[in-house]
């Protein structure tokens, strides 16, 4: 027995040095989530827990009318007296809190519903939780486990207990819990339940990232949603947020690709991009090439011209040592007039050169690749994901709602 006293001891300083630490706000907007949550599920007992631990750490007026509309719920299940008194003790409670606006009009329906049955039955109203409840029976231990993540599942202790929420009645003591689902990582707690308390834990998955693994031709810039991710080839496969996303491949001389990807959670995906040239790059090829057949043209030609040059020159030279025959003079006219020609045609062949050459070079030199901005359909709006805490038109006078900072109005009871 010692022994026991002992550890129950250790474990609610545990849990006092733990709850010390932590803000009691956020435990209470936890604590309320999880009882909306049961509320939604028809766990009414786990609901009304769940709502008094909240209101507790943080008294709001709007606590009292989730309780009471907990408790109401509940006296519908079991007919019990006390659940009636204490449905019709929180709303009057609510009443006197709230002068205008909330829930009035609903707690005045509620009590035109409860009163008369309570008269029937002879039931008096019991103290509201904002004033002196009476000694509560003694209350099971509880875990209470949510999560805004689609289609997660939790372990206790290792073992799959079930769909979310999870409302279940443990043993006091540690337990561990794992949530999980698929694209998701797993996010595992270690909680200590002390006997009669309730542990509510709001789990909120982190996606995996999708993996893209592009290959091409190297040198290549790799760019995501217009954002540079590195130079083929990469180290490694890049890591980006599932959903759509504008994937490009650019390089000089080069079309850009350009593809909207939608990626799963956690899929792997290969890339292999081919990137063909463009017509910019083509025709610079065929100007470089005209340019450069031009220069060697030139060249011949001025070769040519420098041989009959030479030609002259050795009947100048022959003149220069006496006279020359009609025969060379001939000679000389016509190698002079052969160099002219071939000078003027040298020119014009470098010349055309140079133009079409550096018209080429210009061609290439700025052939820059074309990056595809646009938007990509994940960055335009479109309609919240199915996992996205939403809203839902639930019915006023049996929906668990809190305003102001510590409330929500959404089926899961979010703030």
């Amino acid at each position: 027995m010692r022994h026991a006293l002992a550890a129950f001891a250790t474990a609610t300083a545990l849990l006092v040095a733990t709850t010390a630490h932590a803000d009691p706000l956020e435990q209470a907007k936890t604590l309320f989530n999880a009882g909306a949550q049961a509320y939604a599920a028809g766990q009414f007992p786990a609901a009304i827990q769940a709502f008094e631990e909240s209101y507790r750490l943080a008294p709001k007026p709007a606590i009292l009318f989730s309780a009471a509309q907990a408790y109401r719920r509940q006296y519908y299940v079991d007919k019990k007296r006390e659940h009636l008194s204490a449905a019709i003790g929180n709303y009057r409670k609510y009443l006197e809190l709230v002068a205008q606006g909330g829930r009035r009009a609903d707690a005045v329906e509620a009590l035109a519903e409860l009163e008369p049955l309570a008269a029937k039955l002879g039931a008096d109203a019991t103290p509201s939780m904002a004033e002196a409840p009476a000694a509560p029976v003694k209350a099971p231990t509880r875990l209470m486990v949510s999560s805004p993540t689609k289609d997660a599942e939790v372990l206790l202790d290792g073992k799959p207990v079930g769909e979310m929420p999870l409302i279940e009645e443990v043993a006091a003591g540690r337990h561990g819990v794992t949530v999980r689902a698929p694209g998701h990582f797993d996010e595992e707690r270690e909680v200590l339940a002390v006997e009669g308390n309730l542990v509510a834990l709001d789990v909120t998955l982190r996606e995996r990232p999708a993996r893209l693994d592009v290959s091409g031709e190297s040198g290549a810039d790799v760019y995501v949603d217009g954002r540079p991710m590195g130079t083929l080839p990469l180290g490694a496969a890049l890591e980006i947020p599932p959903g759509t996303h504008l994937v490009a491949v650019t390089l000089s001389g080069r079309r850009t690709y350009s593809s909207e990807l939608t990626f799963a959670r956690g899929e792997s995906r290969k890339v292999s991009v081919e990137l063909e040239r463009t017509g910019q790059r083509i025709a610079s090829y065929v100007l470089l090439g005209v340019g450069g057949a031009g220069a060697v043209a030139g060249g011949v030609l001025a070769g040519l011209a420098f041989r009959e040059q030479n030609t002259a020159q050795g009947v100048l030279d022959a003149q220069a040592q006496g006279n020359i025959s009609r025969a060379q003079l001939d000679d000389y006219d016509a190698a002079t007039a052969a160099r002219d020609e071939l000078r003027r045609g040298s020119a014009i062949a470098l010349g055309g050169a140079l133009v079409v050459g550096g018209t080429g070079f210009l061609l290439y030199a700025f052939d820059a690749p074309v990056l595809d901005v646009r938007p990509p359909r994940s960055e335009q709006p479109k309609p919240a994901p199915a996992d996205a805490p939403r809203a839902d038109p639930l019915e006023l006078a049996a929906t668990p709602l809190l305003t102001g900072d510590l409330v929500g109005a959404s089926f899961s009871g979010r703030f």
